[in-house]
């Protein structure tokens, strides 16, 4: 089982979409409210929706993952605040390599643009994989989804090599 990583194609928006729907609906589920699930995986993914993805306001790159040319998960760096934006893994690849996969290529990215370091804004249910993966926790608070809905976050840090 082989992880490849590369660039999202505008076509797979609603794929990229959905593999986050999956994962936080998924995976997060048993860490939050259902009101925070909902506020941070609305339903459904409208054309609008994807419109609004597409426009990519934040300048995102944006990754997909496949396992045997499957979509299994996603990823999202903004390089101009040297920020992880997203790391999602559909529950039926979760633990098998695609995640720390993703979190790799978006490393070497960044050091291609000569970040010396990446932030993320984790959730409870993803802390200890970034941990794993040498982020190092600078703060726990909230973040405030796209939505106006409040939920646990922990902020994160990796010094670059």
């Amino acid at each position: 089982m082989a992880v490849s990583i590369r660039p999202m194609r505008s076509e797979e928006a609603r794929r990229f979409l959905e593999i986050h729907h999956e994962s936080v609906r998924g995976l997060a589920a048993k860490d939050y409210p259902a009101s925070v699930i909902d506020g941070w995986a609305p339903l459904p993914i409208t054309d609008e929706v994807i419109d609004r993805f597409l426009r990519n306001r934040d300048d995102e790159i944006r990754l997909m993952a496949e396992i045997d040319g499957q979509p299994v998960g996603i990823g999202a760096l903004v390089l101009s605040n040297s920020e992880l934006r997203a790391c999602y893994v559909v529950p039926s690849a979760a633990r098998r390599g695609v995640g720390a996969a993703v979190v790799a290529e978006i490393e070497r990215i960044a050091r291609e643009h000569r970040l010396f370091s990446l932030r993320v804004e984790s959730s409870l249910t993803a802390e200890p994989f970034y941990t794993a993966l040498g982020y190092v926790v600078e703060e726990r608070g909230q973040h405030v989804l796209g939505s106006g809905v409040p939920m646990a976050a922990i902020k994160m840090r990796k010094q670059l090599e």
